[in-house]
């Protein structure tokens, strides 16, 4: 028999003692910044950093933001190769993390052998909270090793002590062919790439005969919370154990994972990682409130070689809640988008997932769940006229119907979610598919008629 949770002191203490644990870490982390810093000694030069008392006195410090650890990475120089964050002497940084750039440049993120510690107990933790046991064989299909989903993942299932199978980066078909023949038992794909191997499982052109899978987890993009993805993996793969899971590279790459109940992501790096809620317009400290939505600001208050303080995610969450039934007694959400991916339709602010979740809920058994948003330019985000929307046909309906479903489809948008789409529908499998994120906003190529 398994044990019940990964740290089941912090995994089950009520979160108020949790915070008041924290406290005395913060403090001391905060105090000590800028004398390990040099972009911290600039960035809080103006502020008190010593005798903060509580998780509340977090409130009075600034922001970190990308843009502000991108400006510190601008120039690299042979003693401080990862920039002007760097709070280690070189020759102590073992590992370097790095993202996948899909929003700018890579950013680079240095771990010292504490950190790399610090960072494999904090993914076994949301690992394990996802269900992953030692016994079991998993297929770890990101492709990256350098990326914060790669190498980083691997370390938390080999601590675990479940048998790591790195699959990622093989053709699809080989993919399939090996986890039968190695008798995998979970696997862990991005939300994109899990709907094309269940597309690939159900077309019947793979020998997926001996597929035997138990366990799915997925992320690096938020969807799986949508039910009717959700269904379309589930259906493919013929798996019911399906947890969704989230990190940040620049902090932790998991963070968040579901538990048994299937209704929400837990915060597992409570040990290691503080977390608030704020309004991203006022930037105000929201309460955790069932219902509250808000952006999620993290404080890593034990990295030894990078550190952040109060770094902006971008990514914007809703409080499912944090009394669970599995026991873990920390804050509970779904994540909704990014800022990042956030578009503007005459002052109305609104995720391209918001759409897709839309469309998928009514439109379901029409259309799959690949849909993509064409911008004129890189830097667009305010759309005076309709948004145009490409959106991919089930095999299951008549091509002669797609332009009366894609008008019916633009309609419903503007009815329930008071925002005009151009909507196109495409034939089946004309998008690409990815073995690592799939956007769903495109930047048109110059001459384009697309």
């Amino acid at each position: 028999m398994y044990k019940s949770f990964w740290n089941e002191e912090l995994e089950t203490k009520p979160w108020k003692e949790v915070l008041e644990w924290q406290s005395n870490k913060i403090a001391h982390f905060v105090s000590a910044l800028p004398s390990r810093s040099n972009f911290y000694r600039e960035h809080l030069s103006k502020n008190k950093t010593r005798g903060l008392k509580t998780y509340e006195h977090l409130s009075d410090l600034p922001f970190t933001t990308k843009q502000d650890i991108r400006d510190a990475q601008a120039v690299l120089t042979q003693t401080e190769p990862f920039g002007r964050n760097q709070s280690v002497n070189q020759e102590e940084i073992i590992q370097s993390v790095c993202s996948s750039g899909t929003t700018g440049s890579p950013m680079y993120y240095a771990l010292t052998r504490k950190d790399l510690d610090v960072w494999v107990d904090g993914i076994a933790n949301t690992f394990y909270t996802t269900g992953i046991r030692a016994d079991d064989m998993v297929a770890h299909l990101v492709s990256l090793p350098m990326v914060a989903g790669g190498m980083s993942y691997a370390d938390g299932f080999r601590k675990i002590g479940a048998t790591l199978c790195w699959l990622g980066g093989f053709p699809k078909e080989r993919i399939l062919r090996e986890m039968g023949r190695l008798h995998i038992t979970a696997m862990l794909a991005t939300t994109s790439f899990g709907v094309h191997l269940a597309e690939e499982m159900q077309s019947g052109s793979s020998n997926t005969d001996e597929i035997n899978i138990k366990k799915y987890l997925s992320g690096g993009e938020p969807g799986l919370a949508q039910p009717k993805i959700r269904q379309k993996i589930e259906e493919g793969l013929g798996v019911k154990h399906i947890r969704e899971m989230m990190g940040l590279g620049d902090v932790m790459s998991a963070m968040w994972g579901e538990c048994e109940m299937q209704n929400g992501m837990h915060f597992n790096a409570q040990r290691y990682v503080a977390i608030e809620l704020i309004d991203p317009e006022t930037c105000e400290t929201l309460p955790m409130n069932e219902g509250a939505v808000g952006e999620v600001v993290y404080t890593t208050f034990e990295r030894e070689a990078t550190p952040l303080l109060r770094y902006r995610s971008r990514d914007h969450m809703q409080l499912i809640g944090s009394d669970c039934a599995c026991g873990r007694t920390s804050p509970k959400f779904q994540c909704i988008g990014r800022t990042d991916d956030m578009i503007i339709y005459k002052g109305m602010n609104i995720f391209p997932t918001a759409i897709r979740e839309f469309v998928m809920k009514q439109f379901g058994g029409q259309v799959e769940p690949q849909l993509r948003i064409w911008k004129d330019h890189a830097h667009q985000v305010k759309f005076d006229t309709p948004i145009p929307l490409e959106i991919e046909a089930s095999s299951k309906i008549s091509s002669k119907s797609y332009p009366e479903l894609a008008n019916d489809i633009s309609n419903k948008i503007r009815q329930h979610m008071q925002v005009r789409t151009d909507v196109k529908i495409l034939p089946p499998a004309s998008f690409p598919r990815s073995s690592y994120k799939t956007p769903l906003v495109y930047v048109r190529e110059p001459g384009s008629k697309k």
